[in-house]
């Protein structure tokens, strides 16, 4: 009995090997890190556009920032914007902003 369980051990196939991904060579290993570090980098600067659309009309929050920006630099030459907040009104189509939570006005657009 032992003769036969190992002559049909050794006529049976290997076992089969598991499906999956190959193995990376170290230049793919590199490139795939690069690109993972990359994408992380980019999502962690990630700014999103923000578009405000109301009653047919649309604005970019970047515009009014900049808008709000450029009002308050008329005013105020030489200080510096730290902080600024931007509350916005589409029925009136104006942007009220503050600036270091001191100077307020408005932008229409």
């Amino acid at each position: 009995m032992n003769k036969e369980k190992t002559a049909t051990a050794a006529t049976e196939p290997a076992a089969k090997k598991k499906g999956g991904r190959k193995p990376m060579t170290a230049e793919e290993k590199a490139s795939a890190a690069k690109a993972r570090a990359e994408s992380k980098a980019k999502a962690d600067h990630l700014k999103p556009t923000v578009i405000v659309q109301f009653q047919g009309s649309e604005v970019e929050l970047d515009t009014l920032v900049e808008a709000a920006k450029a009002d308050f630099r008329q005013a105020k030459r030489r200080t510096p914007v730290t902080d600024l907040k931007l509350y916005v009104k589409p029925e009136e189509r104006m942007a009220y902003y503050v600036v270091n939570e001191k100077f307020s006005g408005s932008v229409s657009y």
